[in-house]
């Protein structure tokens, strides 16, 4: 098995040798949204230059039409589910599987257009941080680890989280989580880390 622990911080590298990168997009965001306090048009603003950073306002999508407050429907439900589903660990996402499926659900029938399961997952991944963001690197990597990926489904998704948690996946996951924080200070949630380390297996095999 690829070194998990070596893959995330290869990943996690361009940030530490560029402070201004646009992967620190995630950390803004995310950051944001975990304050005590937040201001909800502010938080609309940092959805939507992360998605930015992140390509979902490509001429191919439909976002580049629309300025920013087309998300403030959806980060006022975000906002008011951060209590059951923000950064939380392996069992708790087992456990809030249905609750994250219906967020999803409900999120894709919010814009203009249906958005397509990559969009809908990196907002989850920049405001709550309870699943990774399934675009096609991430799915590459999916499928050189043997994980099986045919749409978003609770099926495939949890056999994801049942690799994620053998004790010697998981302990590296972790190691990366703590090597993370040591050096930047913020802590990734696990749904982050594997985003990372699926999307740089991806990048590398591309």
């Amino acid at each position: 098995m690829t070194d998990i622990t070596k893959t995330i911080l290869a990943f996690y590298e361009q940030i530490e040798d560029f402070p201004n990168h646009r992967y620190k997009s995630w950390e803004h965001c995310y950051q944001y949204f975990c304050s005590k306090y937040p201001d909800p048009n502010l938080a609309t603003l940092h959805l939507a230059f992360y998605l930015a950073s992140w390509g979902m306002y490509r001429p191919s999508g439909f976002l580049l039409d629309w300025d920013y407050t087309i998300h403030r429907p959806v980060v006022d439900r975000l906002l008011n589910s951060r209590g059951a589903l923000q950064g939380i660990g392996l069992s708790q996402i087992e456990k809030e599987i249905n609750t994250i499926f219906d967020l999803m659900a409900w999120v894709s029938e919010q814009y203009e257009e249906v958005p397509t399961t990559t969009l809908v997952t990196k907002i989850l991944l920049g405001t709550l941080a309870c699943v990774p963001a399934y675009d096609q690197y991430f799915i590459r990597g999916l499928r050189l680890n043997g994980l099986p990926y045919s749409g978003l489904k609770k099926s495939n998704f949890g056999k994801l989280l049942s690799f994620v948690k053998k004790p010697k996946t998981l302990a590296q996951f972790e190691k990366a989580q703590g090597q993370i924080e040591k050096i930047g200070g913020v802590r990734y949630p696990i749904m982050k880390l594997v985003d990372m380390y699926f999307w740089e297996l991806g990048v590398e095999d591309s």
